[in-house]
C-alpha cells in the first residue's frame, strides 16, 4: 500500500509502465527472449541462488554507475533483474541510472517502485527527492518542489545525522519556493556539518533576497 510521501501523484509528461522501465521484463524479438533465456539457464550453473547471482550483477551496476559507465550499469541491472525481480536494489539503481540521464519521469516511476517497499530508508527518500528538485529545473513545475522538501524532511527525520547534504537541498528547495527564512537556516546546518557546501553563487542568491538573520554572510556593495 502507499501512503502520501510514496504515492506517485505528481505530473508525468506520459503514463508509464514496468515494460517500459525495465528493458528485459519485454524483449522486442524471439532472438532476444531467447538470448534471456540461455543467460537464465547458464547463470543458474554458476551461481548457488539466483538471488546471489542478482547480488553479483547488482554489486557490478553500482561499480559502474560509480564509474559514470551508465549503459554498462543499465545492461548490469537488467542481467540482475533477470535473476531476481525481487531485490529492491534493482529498481532503486534502475532510478538512479535514468536520473543520470536526465530520464526523471522514467526515474521517479521506478524509484516510487522502491520507496514502496522501503518507506523508512532516508538514503532512498533523498534520491526520489533529488530527482523531482533535478526535474523541478527542468521543467519548473511546482508539484516537484513541494514533493522534494516534503521526501527530504522525512529523511531528515529517519536519518538526523551526517545529514549535510539533505540539509543542502532543503534549502535549495525553500529557496525556490520563496520562503528564504528556512531556506538561510537549512543552509547554515549544511555548512557546520560540511563547510565544502558554502556555495558562494547559492549564497549570493539568497542574501539579494534576504539578510543572513545570522550575520555571518553579507551583501558585497555595488560597484
Amino acid at each position: 500500500m502507499q501512503n502520501a510521501l510514496t504515492e506517485n501523484h505528481q505530473p508525468q509528461q506520459a503514463r508509464l509502465t514496468m515494460q517500459e522501465v525495465i528493458p528485459p521484463m519485454a524483449p522486442a524479438t524471439p532472438e532476444a527472449a531467447a538470448k534471456q533465456n540461455k543467460f537464465l539457464e547458464e547463470n543458474k550453473g554458476k551461481f548457488k541462488s539466483t538471488k546471489l547471482a542478482a547480488d553479483y550483477y547488482v554489486l557490478q551496476a553500482k561499480r559502474t554507475f560509480n564509474e559514470d559507465k551508465l549503459d554498462s550499469a543499465l545492461v548490469f541491472f537488467n542481467r540482475a533483474w533477470l535473476m531476481d525481480r525481487s531485490n529492491n536494489e534493482i529498481y532503486w539503481g534502475y532510478g538512479l541510472v535514468y536520473g543520470q540521464q536526465e530520464e526523471y519521469d522514467k526515474a521517479l516511476y521506478i524509484l516510487y517502485r522502491a520507496l514502496d517497499k522501503d518507506k523508512e530508508n532516508a538514503r532512498l527518500l533523498t534520491d526520489v527527492a533529488t530527482t523531482h528538485l533535478a526535474r523541478f529545473y527542468q521543467y519548473s513545475t511546482p508539484d516537484d518542489l513541494q514533493q522534494s522538501k516534503k521526501l527530504l524532511e522525512r529523511a531528515l527525520q529517519l536519518n538526523p545525522d551526517d545529514t549535510a547534504d539533505t540539509y543542502y537541498k532543503l534549502a535549495v528547495s525553500s529557496y525556490y519556493l520563496l520562503e528564504f527564512g528556512p531556506a538561510w537556516d537549512y543552509l547554515h546546518q549544511s555548512i557546520r556539518q560540511d563547510k565544502e557546501k558554502e556555495d558562494k553563487t547559492f549564497i549570493a542568491a539568497l542574501l539579494a533576497q534576504e539578510r543572513d538573520p545570522q550575520g555571518i554572510y553579507v551583501a558585497q556593495p555595488e560597484r
